[in-house]
């Protein structure tokens, strides 16, 4: 493992979950980014850390040419529910309704960010929805193995490197496996996530309960509207104002592997790759109808099988898409996201905990891309004027 480049890591977990004397353990790095931490006691240099490693070894045999379909769920409170077009409870509702369990990420009690395992369609809704941040993979990977072993049909949800980290840990494909990934903008820091919690909780005066980052109480929007629930009250807002989408949007407080990903490119690493169909409108309008569209990509004859099985047969709409409609608002199919200019001297003063998320973006985000006279002028300017302002800045930076 020493030969690992720390800085490419995505903390994706193979070597801890594939180390036989368990002696790696994913621990936060000062920047908050889940990293490998050795045991040198436990550790016998088997070399199985580093041969399983996907960042330094993985390359995908899926076409390079997958099928693409524009989706939308028939069932109206599913598509509220999800991120965008309801793809994603159609296979995992399948999944454990045929023997199956379905592994993806949610918010544990202390509202952390990890994966776990559900074994019934309640336990798969937390799923659901978005979560812009490092989930901790844990020992996901070896419960996948023991479940597939046991002849259960298994989906495994998660970013393209969490998947790639899987398949490396299994060694071998398995018929009664299907991966899907999300296409992927990066991933922030754990620590900013916690900062941000801190501060929230700091400006309700409550303690937080639940945090959706895609409500669609607005619609489906490029947009994010983010739902805050206090044990007092609910906060909704813009990600234009809220500080933690700020930093996302712009780059800025994701990984450095994420500025350089081995992962978003053709051909894909999942069965199925699932996102949002930004820019739908260009393409159809009779696509959207502001309630949530999925664009689905199929990469493998296993993702294409259980799409025509499963998906299709919960389609309100289905329609196949040239793969250059889903890359042209979607571009992290193909490349990654580029860094923030910034992005560095940013993640060290969160290492330093110095300063708040607040003054972080003040000082390299809000500060840093508009003088102070102009925020004075807009601050004063009149609603009429202010907004229509508001909404050529949407357009720059959601390309709505």
């Amino acid at each position: 493992m020493d030969k690992l480049n720390f800085k490419i890591c995505t903390g994706c977990g193979a070597c801890a979950n594939i180390c036989p004397n368990s002696a790696i353990k994913m621990i936060e790095d000062k920047k908050g980014f889940l990293k490998p931490e050795i045991d040198k006691n436990k550790c016998t240099n088997c070399g199985l850390c580093e041969k399983n490693c996907p960042v330094q070894h993985y390359v995908s045999d899926n076409t390079l040419s997958p099928k693409v379909y524009a989706f939308i769920n028939n069932d109206e409170q599913i598509r509220l529910n999800s991120s965008s077009g309801g793809a994603f409870p159609a296979l995992a509702r399948y999944i454990v309704n045929n023997n199956g369990v379905v592994f993806g990420a949610v918010y544990d009690k202390e509202l952390k960010v990890c994966h776990t395992m559900a074994q019934n369609v309640e336990e798969t809704l937390p799923m659901q929805i978005s979560k812009y941040v490092q989930s901790d993979t844990k020992n996901t990977y070896q419960e996948a193995k023991s479940a597939l072993q046991q002849g259960r049909n298994v989906l495994y949800s998660g970013t393209p490197c969490q998947i790639a980290g899987l398949k490396f840990f299994l060694g071998k494909d398995y018929e009664n496996l299907l991966t899907l990934e999300i296409i992927c903008h990066g991933v922030p820091s754990r620590k900013v996530f916690e900062m941000y919690k801190q501060e929230c909780m700091n400006d309700f005066g409550s303690e937080l309960v639940s945090i959706n980052m895609r409500d669609k109480i607005n619609g489906w929007h490029p947009e994010p509207i983010i739902t805050l629930n206090t044990k007092a009250s609910t906060h909704s807002s813009s990600g234009l104002e809220d500080t933690y989408m700020q930093a996302f949007l712009a780059n800025m407080s994701i990984n450095d592997c994420c500025v350089d990903c081995k992962f978003n490119k053709l051909p894909r690493v999942a069965d199925i790759t699932l996102g949002d169909f930004w820019g739908v409108d260009e393409f159809d309008t009779s696509l959207n109808d502001r309630k949530g569209t999925s664009i689905v990509l199929l990469n493998t004859a296993k993702g294409e099988k259980y799409f025509n099985k499963v998906i299709k047969k919960e389609a309100r709409l289905v329609k196949e898409v040239p793969v250059e409609a889903a890359i042209k608002h979607n571009q992290n199919i193909i490349s990654s996201s580029i860094s923030h200019p910034k992005r560095n001297a940013y993640l060290k003063e969160i290492s330093q905990d110095k300063k708040t998320l607040k003054q972080l973006n003040k000082k390299y985000l809000i500060a840093g891309k508009y003088p102070k006279p102009v925020m004075f002028i807009y601050r004063i300017l009149p609603p009429q004027i202010k907004n229509p302002l508001r909404k050529i800045v949407k357009k720059i930076l959601f390309k709505v």
